[in-house]
């Protein structure tokens, strides 16, 4: 497999599972701001030319919770996903798609100020969308209890992105869930490939 990938970006969330389920991958950096960004190699992977991008033999796509799903599938020993058979599949889902559809769209509507329509906008509104997450992150738990699953990880990462630039509100919750996402071993080996490929 082949992660195209740069550093301090949302790239990071896509290595960070790899690492989880211990496969082995090749990563391609990508220099984001070279003249001729985004080239036609990296669109030929993900039409959009934005990261994370994946290879996989002929399988080829991105988006981050695309890429999440299809190796929590690939890799169903590492136990990131349940089943498809699973009464918790649909849930999962939710929240493996909730980081793009619904906190990023709220949280930059509420930084720029622009007008809010509850009704209208797919992702409801930024107070709704705090207190969804803040109820499903029951203090010292996962979204599914003791199972860490692709969707923790995505929302983890997505969360520390966001508080960490002051795109969303620090809530204990978040913080707990966070801190206790960042302990696992996985993160602490895509941080140091992070910090590696940054100095570079």
């Amino acid at each position: 497999m082949k992660l195209h990938y740069a550093p301090r970006t949302r790239s990071f969330t896509a290595l960070w599972m790899l690492e989880e389920v211990g496969a082995p991958y090749e990563i391609v950096t990508v220099d984001m701001r070279g003249p001729s960004h985004p080239a036609a190699a990296l669109k030929a992977v993900n039409p959009m030319g934005k990261l994370p991008a994946l290879e996989d033999g002929d399988a080829k796509f991105g988006e981050t919770a695309a890429i999440l799903l299809y190796l929590a599938d690939k890799y169903p020993a590492a136990g990131l996903a349940p089943a498809p058979t699973d009464a918790r599949r649909g849930r999962f889902l939710q929240w493996l798609m909730f980081p793009a559809t619904t906190i990023e769209p709220a949280a930059f509507e509420k930084m720029t100020k622009g007008p809010t329509n509850p009704t209208a906008a797919g992702w409801g509104s930024y107070e709704r969308m705090l207190d969804a997450v803040s109820g499903a992150l029951a203090p010292g738990s996962n979204l599914f209890d003791a199972a860490f699953t692709a969707a923790d990880l995505y929302m983890a990462s997505s969360l520390k992105f966001m508080m960490t630039f002051g795109m969303i509100e620090k809530r204990a919750v978040f913080e707990d869930f966070v801190g206790r996402a960042e302990a696992r071993p996985a993160w602490a080996r895509a941080t140091a490939i992070e910090a590696e490929r940054g100095a570079g």
